[in-house]
């Protein structure tokens, strides 16, 4: 048998591909199977099926739209929801999770951490609500989203005016407590500092006996 290419060669090989006889010259061995180089060539361009296949935690709904008006429905429920709806399971647990230890630890905290947990249940339940409508225009666009809480945080961090409203509200909250530490350690200390001022204005005052 003569090689293909080579008419005046003997072939060696066949093609895994197109099983054309080849000499040695003109096939490549590519993890233990032998190619012509045409062959080669489109096969190394073409997709592989895993090219189409969203990576391990992302959804994709291309042929499924989410509805609009069951999002809006699914976003008046607790925060985490409107993900599950669209098939975002990790990421609807947990942000439900984190909406109900917020109410869990509002319930036993004191002012002003109290404050603090309830402004972080408000940009929780307002991110997700927001967040959810730009997830379902990402998969109705046929785009995988990854099944996680990274976008929301991501979007919180990279809003100036959330990040401003809480590095506002968490400095307020800190000066409450340093000036309400100020106060408990005077209103401690100003009877001491009361009695101390009239016993040292009663021994000036006393008359000096010759």
């Amino acid at each position: 048998m003569q090689c293909r290419t080579h008419p005046t060669r003997s072939a060696a090989n066949t093609c895994s591909h197109c099983a054309s006889w080849l000499c040695d010259d003109c096939v490549a061995d590519v993890q233990g199977k032998i190619f012509c180089r045409p062959c080669l060539a489109v096969l190394s361009q073409a997709p592989t099926p895993e090219s189409h296949t969203p990576p391990p935690h992302y959804t994709s709904a291309t042929h499924n739209k989410v509805n609009l008006g069951l999002l809006l429905f699914f976003s008046f429920f607790p925060p985490g929801a409107n993900y599950m709806f669209m098939g975002l399971m990790r990421r609807g647990l947990a942000t439900m999770a984190g909406f109900f230890l917020l109410i869990f630890l509002i319930a036993g905290s004191s002012m002003p951490l109290t404050l603090i947990l309830v402004f972080s249940l408000v940009v929780l339940t307002i991110a997700s609500f927001l967040d959810g409508f730009n997830v379902r225009r990402r998969i109705n666009a046929g785009e995988a989203v990854r099944d996680d809480v990274g976008d929301i945080l991501n979007g919180i961090i990279s809003n100036k005016f959330l990040r401003t409203i809480i590095l506002v509200v968490v400095a307020i909250v800190l000066i409450i407590n340093i000036l309400g530490f100020a106060f408990s350690v005077i209103g401690t200390l100003l009877p001491w500092l009361v009695v101390g001022l009239i016993v040292y204005l009663i021994i000036k005052r006393k008359p000096h006996v010759k």
